[in-house]
């Protein structure tokens, strides 16, 4: 007792630091074991868990997060956590909230989740609540087969699946509008227009976003002639440099453009250094290397991005 207590018979300072660590480590394990969900974060959060994460071409990533970020993430996100649930990321739909895991790999009868958005919209229990647009049966068949199948992040198809149908909507034209967003840049596009035919167009009748096709100039085109369309570059959604002379001197300019969507690199001189630098794009969804030699595993950054990668041969 001598140890814990001083001369003045209080507790020492190192006793009551202590005594306050091991309350708040109790308190902790209590929390962790009342709500599970704050259990997996903290033991994730610590590195004795690992956290689960789902590739970009997986089933989940490319069918099941799309529905959790339309229908589900304005109630269960990072501005708002209903019952301390969250379907932002695949991490956070297998913890599950406050009361405990939603999703059962494998039973999505015994799933939450599946039972919330299989329930009618005028049930007070149904997921989207009632004023939000329900799911569609062929929407709950995708999430019920994912949890079937053993919610994976990694599985890329499921068979049985209802085939993705993108909603169709032609934009009705409007001259003005698009006379208006191309204004500050039209005088400066006419201009290398002239200067390179054929080489840069609007996307669409209706758009101020660009498409660069500079293969069509071969070797002719090179690093000068990128920077020659700096003035213009935040407008490039597409960018095709297959057999240019681009090289890695341009990788800075290539990552920064800020709406690159789709960019072509087969048979230019550019190497894994432009690649490495790609990642930092905050845009770019597809790209196309050929066969440019990648050292070990240096297109990870890009797929976790969710960039699809065509091409790429591995570096001796």
């Amino acid at each position: 007792m001598g140890a814990f207590v001083g001369i003045s018979g209080r507790m020492s300072a190192a006793a009551y630091f202590g005594c306050v660590g091991l309350l708040t480590l109790v308190g902790i394990g209590i929390a962790m074991l009342v709500r599970p969900a704050f259990g997996h974060t903290v033991l994730q959060s610590i590195g004795l868990e690992a956290v689960p994460r789902a590739e970009a071409a997986s089933f989940y990533s490319t069918r099941v997060a799309p529905l959790f970020d339309s229908r589900c993430v304005s109630c269960h996100g990072d501005r708002r956590e209903k019952a301390g649930l969250r379907l932002d990321s695949y991490a956070a739909v297998l913890r599950g909230s406050k009361d405990g895991a939603v999703i059962k790999p494998g039973d999505p009868k015994n799933s939450e989740l599946f039972h919330r958005i299989s329930l009618p919209s005028s049930d007070d229990r149904a997921m989207p609540p009632s004023g939000k647009t329900p799911l569609t049966p062929d929407e709950v068949t995708v999430i019920r087969l994912w949890i079937a199948q053993g919610a994976s992040g990694v599985q890329r198809t499921i068979a049985g699946a209802p085939r993705l149908v993108q909603e169709v909507r032609i934009p009705q034209d409007d001259p003005q509008a698009a006379s208006k967003a191309r204004a500050s840049l039209s005088q400066q596009v006419r201009k290398l227009q002239a200067e390179m035919p054929g080489v840069i167009a609007y996307q669409s009748r209706n758009s101020a976003d660009l498409e660069v096709n500079a293969s069509l100039k071969g070797s002719a085109f090179g690093d000068a002639q990128l920077h020659a369309l700096m003035p213009i570059q935040a407008e490039i959604v597409r960018l095709d440099l297959s057999g240019t002379a681009v090289t890695d001197a341009s990788a800075a300019m290539l990552a920064a453009m800020p709406k690159l969507q789709v960019l072509r690199l087969s048979g230019s001189k550019i190497t894994e250094v432009t690649i490495a630098a790609l990642a930092q794009s905050k845009s770019l969804r597809s790209l196309t290397i050929g066969d440019i030699k990648i050292a070990g595993n240096g297109l990870a950054s890009l797929r976790q991005n969710h960039v699809t990668v065509y091409g790429g041969a591995d570096a001796p």
